[in-house]
């Protein structure tokens, strides 16, 4: 009989014989063996990293019952639970985009920008979301549909322009996750939690398919001026009126707005994604909006009555977020009427709800809308975001700036209240809704 062994110049046949025993203590020398030889062919061709001699004779004795090596003693570099995609010893993660159809201020993709080895964003048009109601009324009408693709297409772009794509279906978010979790290896989704029952029950589906498939949910809080773990009560202590709650969070610190990042990660190297369509009005089953609907005239009025009107022609998305915002800041402080006064009022008032349908899709984070109004209205140029970005009573209520807080406080206020009782009838029901948030 003859073994084949591996050489530069190929393939030789060498007769087998039975290697001599080493003595006790005495080091493995000699020619390189078939395992050292591939393994500098691996090296050399960047395929993986591939632990030394000793390392795998250590795992061989591990796994023939021996002790199991700790985590300490593993070669750097190799994860030996890392499926197709794992790079490095970390493996891909996937973003799931909900309420927050935006790059700043968003810690659940700042948190996989910095843990995974990969990314792949994801966004569900959810069936259930669609259709009608049992009352017969259309559960998303054909003008939020639209603003919602909008906002999609929007954030894709905003993807790509930072290295990335965003993977994109009609179906069940934990049928969806499931699935690319199964194809690209992902060892955690990442996601900002909702408050509404319904969101919360979505949540849940995805942590069990997620966990079935091999993967973790991890959740984060967002959309409100005060954090969650911030309020010096917890969410059963929850003031039952705005007035209380306003004098509970008296001084709260609210935390800086996250950077959006100029560049993320790649897609995962395991298992191709086709990036899927943007779906149509149609595709989601509601009809198409009339053609005139984009192209209303604007209305006098001031500043504010003209970016109330704006907004109502306005596309969704993050760009045009901002958009908004700079206007907003830009006409006040150039009209200077961040003194106290009716008018002050009335255009911080009006401009609150007109930028209302991107604060709703997460297009515009509520911290990032307080930085930009204080820098502009307080000192009339840039300033430090945490040097008065405070949950404080509202000391000037006449004030764009002061009434912007006071709205936003509000808008905190209801999320707040709708999470409490969303989930004591999560619970109530047997849902598996969470009570809280995990970090």
């Amino acid at each position: 009989m003859a073994l084949a062994t591996a050489n530069s110049g190929g393939l030789a046949i060498a007769p087998i014989c039975r290697p001599r025993p080493l003595r006790p203590g005495a080091a493995a020398t000699g020619r390189p063996t078939v395992f050292t030889r591939l393994a500098q062919q691996f090296r050399r061709f960047k395929i993986w990293s591939v632990p030394s001699v000793a390392s795998s004779r250590a795992a061989q004795s591990a796994a023939r019952g021996g002790r199991e090596p700790s985590a300490a003693r593993q070669p750097s570099g190799v994860d030996h639970s890392a499926r197709p995609g794992a790079v490095g010893g970390r493996r891909p993660g996937i973003v799931w985009f909900r309420g927050d159809l935006r790059l700043h201020d968003h810690e659940a993709l700042s948190r996989a920008q910095a843990e995974c080895s990969s990314l792949l964003p994801v966004y569900c048009f959810d069936p259930r979301d669609y259709g009608k109601s049992p009352q017969g009324y259309d559960k998303t009408g054909p003008f939020r549909a639209q603003f919602l693709a909008e906002a999609v297409a929007d954030l894709r772009a905003a993807l790509r322009a930072a290295g990335s794509e965003l993977v994109v279906r009609v179906g069940r978010p934990e049928e969806v996750v499931a699935e690319l979790v199964r194809r690209t290896g992902a060892a955690t989704v990442y996601c900002h939690t909702e408050v509404t029952y319904e969101e919360l029950q979505a949540e849940a589906a995805v942590k069990s398919a997620a966990q079935a498939a091999g993967a973790q949910l991890r959740r984060f809080w967002a959309n409100t001026l005060c954090h969650l773990e911030d309020l010096p009560f917890s969410l059963a202590q929850l003031p039952q009126n705005f007035d209380k709650f306003r004098d509970r969070i008296n001084g709260l610190a609210v935390r800086p707005a996250l950077p959006a990042p100029a560049e993320l990660k790649g897609l995962p190297l395991g298992g191709q994604v086709d990036p899927g369509d943007i779906p149509t009005l149609q595709q989601l089953g509601l009809q198409p909006l009339p053609a005139s609907h984009a192209s209303l005239p604007g209305k006098a009025g001031g500043a504010a009555a003209a970016a109330a009107a704006d907004a109502s022609t306005s596309r969704g998305g993050e760009t045009e977020a901002l958009r908004q915002l700079q206007h907003f800041v830009t006409a006040a402080a150039a009209s200077g009427k961040s003194a106290a006064g009716a008018a002050g009022a009335a255009y911080g008032s009006s401009f609150s709800s007109s930028i209302a349908p991107w604060l709703a899709t997460g297009c515009l984070s509520p911290r990032r809308m307080l930085e930009d109004a204080q820098r502009a209205l307080v000192s009339g140029q840039a300033a430090p975001a945490a040097a008065a970005a405070t949950a404080a009573p509202v000391q000037q209520p006449q004030a764009p700036l002061a009434w912007v807080r006071f709205e936003l406080l509000w808008r905190d206020f209801f999320r707040f209240i709708t999470l409490k009782y969303s989930s004591v009838s999560g619970a109530k029901l047997g849902s598996g809704a969470v009570a809280a948030v995990p970090a």
